[in-house]
């Protein structure tokens, strides 16, 4: 189906310009050989795979058959130029298969058809997180559906919804799914290992969650040392390379998106000014990389007196004091203008940040810019957010966004470098682009 749709704007596009039409027998061909690689890959179905790396087998599996294709057009036709249609229908197809990927997973989700069950193998704390978080996040598809613990008080409970059926021994004996996750990671060394062996037995394919809780985990590599496992822990933004990569990336974004968003920069300053008095642009100062303050520029969403009807607000409500000496911003702000709240909901306010990644005071993606004040606030992890510079969007924002409290998103930041990659870079780029649609979370 992508593939089809790749194809009916490059005809379309090869009739209006005159170019050489593409050959759809040969284009058949290599689309099918297309889906072999990234079957392959394993993305189909790809249950288990982080959006990153489903994003990265994407997009590298799908140049690696298109330059496989051109290399093989150059060599037949004696290095005659290839036709431009070729190059369109492959960046189409970057395009429409990626959208047709998320859409049908989104609709089988709904319809409850997508994923694996899962057995999970230990009811204790590390389980419960990870139930959690393959509930919260079903494209994963791994479905918990039975858990085992060997602690007679948790049989017969539930975590997060899952029930705990039996002891351990009970999942060795009569496995009821095809896949377990161990996720005992407290446990002696010879326990695991007796456990491993065990449930790799009985099941088709075990996953096992490590003692090695808050280690970065995005892109772990294992080797053998001999006999030994090891896993390999790259420190991305220590490396000059990638921070190289890095701002390549935004510089060359934030000027594709300056200019196409120039109309509409102008439409917002008009609008501003016709609204209120005040500037149109806002300029606060926030932490910037290795704790330098910097000027970090916002389209002007509040009324000019808008700190004294703060303090009025918060003296004359403590529930409202309570709220944002919390999440440091209030759902109901009387200080917000009506045009500024449909800039907030929107995430149109932050286009004039364009400017602060232009000049090297900004990432499109990274941490959010702390305020001065909070620096003490941020604890011992300050040195590790102040090693990069903060972005416009991040890993919180796509994540709980407003709803998280002031350590949470400091937990998300760290994460975010810890674990960092171009591809984690362009999935919260696209999942912003879905929570900025829908509004969820902005104010």
């Amino acid at each position: 189906m992508s593939l089809l749709l790749a194809c009916a704007p490059t005809l379309i596009l090869t009739r209006i310009l005159g170019w050489h039409p593409i050959d759809l027998p040969e284009t058949l061909v290599w689309g099918a050989l297309w889906l072999i690689w990234r079957g392959y890959q394993g993305l189909y179905p790809g249950y288990g795979r982080s959006p990153q790396t489903e994003l990265r087998l994407h997009v590298v599996g799908t140049l690696q058959v298109a330059g496989v294709q051109l290399a093989a057009a150059l060599a037949i036709q004696r290095l005659t130029p290839t036709p431009p249609s070729a190059l369109v229908l492959w960046a189409l197809l970057l395009v429409t298969a990626l959208t047709m990927r998320y859409a049908l997973r989104s609709l089988l989700i709904r319809w409850g058809q997508y994923g694996r069950p899962i057995s999970v193998i230990g009811a204790g704390h590390t389980a419960e997180l990870a139930i959690a978080h393959l509930c919260q996040h079903p494209a994963y598809g791994l479905n918990p559906v039975y858990a085992y613990d060997d602690n007679p008080e948790l049989q017969g409970r539930h975590v997060r919804g899952v029930p705990v059926i039996g002891p351990i021994e009970l999942a060795l004996t009569m496995p009821r799914t095809q896949q377990a996750l161990i996720s005992i990671p407290g446990a002696r060394a010879e326990t695991q290992r007796r456990l491993v062996n065990g449930i790799y037995s009985a099941f088709p394919l075990t996953w096992v969650i490590p003692d090695l809780f808050g280690v970065p985990n995005q892109g772990l590599q294992t080797h053998s040392i001999g006999a030994i496992a090891s896993l390999e822990i790259r420190n991305n933004l220590r490396s000059l390379r990638s921070r190289l990569v890095k701002r390549i990336l935004d510089l060359l974004c934030a000027i594709v998106c300056t200019v196409l968003a120039l109309p509409l920069l102008l439409i917002i300053a008009v609008a501003i000014r016709l609204e209120s008095k005040g500037p149109v642009i806002y300029k606060a100062y926030r932490l910037g990389r290795y704790g330098q303050p910097f000027p970090c520029y916002k389209f002007r969403s509040m009324h000019e007196d808008a700190e004294q009807r703060l303090e009025s607000l918060l003296k004359e409500c403590p529930e409202l004091r309570h709220e944002y000496e919390t999440f440091h911003k209030l759902k109901q702000d009387p200080r917000v203008t009506r045009i500024g709240g449909l800039l907030r909901m929107t995430s149109l306010d932050e286009l004039p940040q364009l400017w602060n990644v232009l000049m090297g005071q900004m990432s499109l993606v990274g941490p959010r810019p702390y305020l001065p004040r909070e620096s003490q606030k941020i604890g011992h992890a300050i040195d590790t957010i102040l090693r990069v510079r903060p972005g416009m969007t991040g890993y919180w924002q796509v994540n709980d966004r407003s709803e998280s409290t002031f350590e949470q998103r400091v937990d998300m930041d760290q994460f975010y470098i810890a674990n960092w990659s171009p591809w984690l870079d362009l999935v919260i780029l696209l999942q912003t682009v879905r929570v900025v649609v829908r509004g969820m979370g902005a104010y």
